[in-house]
């Protein structure tokens, strides 16, 4: 009688389909998927009116959504270095984005200041902003939920007060002003452009460069404090890590790259007011899309973002109802939230472990046959 062991290897397609999914769960998988994914971002807009089986992607996507996709993937990448890598989940970084949007054109109309110098004093800005919020936390011990509703008081505190200054726009807000305005032609030194796919590849570079900033932080030494303070703030604090000086590095940090998301937002719109860059619904934009994609993965804000303005897309086509975004987003966190918790990048890994439940259910029967014959 022939046995034939349980350890076995299954078929073909089993095996490469096993090796693949655990691959992606290696951490040295980053460093293929990350500039594979970029390349891929590279020439997607080239691609949008390539004809394929007869349609395109021309027909749900347009340039402009990219820009605004991946403008919220830079915030989105920005919260997860506070809320997925810290453990610090925010429901205020509206108020870091607003400052982003805001200091640019503030700066170029009113002292003249070139856009890039503003978007970099923008981030200083919300920085220093979520400093003063952590270390009033912090110092009293605030916490979890608190945290949240502690960062979104301090939003809607900027919120009101752009609205009611009349110096800052008021309610109206603020128009952005032509490059003259500053000294400058249209350009890249100017930060605007006559037509929408140069913003593109500006916002991809800007997320390319915060994307390596997020990799270069997970896998440092800072990485894997963050990762302890966020799995076990107690014990992290009782082997010797001042976690207090990591959580305020991470909440600093987090705050200059949705500042950074802010002002590539404001460069692109014609204008902005309060309400849409301060607004409470900003701060869903920005958190969901790291949800979605997977909380404290590198790629997690990318393709959550994309995943989120596919979907919102097509409900939105096939309903015709604006509004129908926000309810597109309810279902999509719901969906995530009972079938992958750990985001859309997590699926490969679900795959992985379902296929070595199927490869191994496979030879524990070839072992039965075997031993019936």
């Amino acid at each position: 009688m022939n046995r034939v062991p349980e350890s076995a290897p299954g078929p073909d397609p089993w095996r490469t389909a096993t090796r693949v999914a655990s691959w992606w769960q290696r951490r040295d998988s980053t460093l293929v998927v990350v500039p594979l994914a970029f390349a891929l971002l590279l020439v997607l807009p080239m691609a949008l009116d390539v004809s394929l089986f007869g349609t395109s992607l021309g027909w749900l996507l347009s340039v402009h959504l990219l820009v605004v996709t991946l403008v919220y993937a830079v915030a989105a990448t920005g919260w997860n270095l506070a809320a997925g890598l810290a453990g610090q989940f925010s429901f205020g970084h509206a108020a870091f984005f607003g400052l982003g949007a805001y200091a640019p054109l503030v700066l170029a109309r009113e002292f003249a200041v070139n856009p890039w110098l503003g978007t970099a004093i923008g981030g200083v800005l919300a920085a220093v902003y979520a400093l003063f919020i952590g270390v009033l936390s912090y110092r009293y011990g605030v916490q979890g939920s608190y945290f949240a509703l502690i960062t979104l008081a301090f939003a809607e505190v900027l919120l009101y007060a752009f609205v009611n200054v009349e110096r800052l726009g008021g309610a109206s807000g603020f128009v952005k002003p032509l490059p003259g305005a500053y000294g400058a032609e249209f350009g890249l030194a100017a930060f605007q452009f006559r037509d929408t796919l140069p913003y593109y590849y500006v916002v991809l570079g800007v997320l390319a460069v915060v994307t390596l900033a997020t990799v270069a932080i997970k896998r440092s030494r800072v990485g894997l404090y963050l990762a302890a303070i966020r799995d076990d703030e107690d014990g992290a604090a009782a082997v010797g890590i001042p976690t207090t000086r990591y959580k305020l590095f991470a909440l600093a940090a987090s705050a200059f790259t949705t500042a950074l998301a802010g002002s590539c937002f404001a460069m692109y719109s014609t204008s902005i007011r309060p309400r849409v860059v301060f607004g409470v619904l900003v701060n869903l934009d920005v958190l969901l899309p790291a949800v979605v994609g997977g909380l404290g993965t590198i790629l997690g804000p990318l393709v959550g973002s994309f995943v989120l303005t596919v979907l919102s897309e097509l409900g939105r086509q096939s309903v015709g109802l604006p509004e129908f975004q926000r309810v597109a987003y309810g279902v999509i966190l719901l969906v995530v939230v009972i079938w992958t918790p750990g985001g859309v990048t997590s699926l490969p890994g679900l795959v992985a472990d379902w296929v070595r439940e199927r490869t191994k259910g496979t030879g524990s029967e070839r072992v039965r046959e075997s031993e019936a014959d």
